[in-house]
């Protein structure tokens, strides 16, 4: 498998993922977490500029597919409102 095939089939497991879940994988989560490595390399590629613009522009618009809606975490405490 070259790396271009490899590319297109993580790209195409994230899009799967984020469109059955609405967010990125859970990184608590063992079977998922080489999905959400993948994901966080193409993060640090784009910063980097070493991403070709037609794999930037893919991945950002899944990036934006996914949804604004809190989906868990640690919440900030935020003095004198009880949450």
């Amino acid at each position: 498998m070259t790396n271009e095939e490899r590319w297109h089939q993580n790209y195409e497991l994230l899009k799967a993922y984020i469109e059955e879940h609405h967010h990125l994988p859970d990184k608590k989560k063992v079977e998922n977490r080489g999905l959400l490595s993948w994901a966080k390399y193409q993060r640090k590629c784009i910063k980097a500029g070493t991403i070709d613009e037609k794999r930037r522009r893919m991945f950002e618009e899944l990036m934006d597919s996914r949804s604004t809606e809190h989906t868990g975490g640690r919440r900030k405490k935020i003095e004198g409102v009880k949450l």
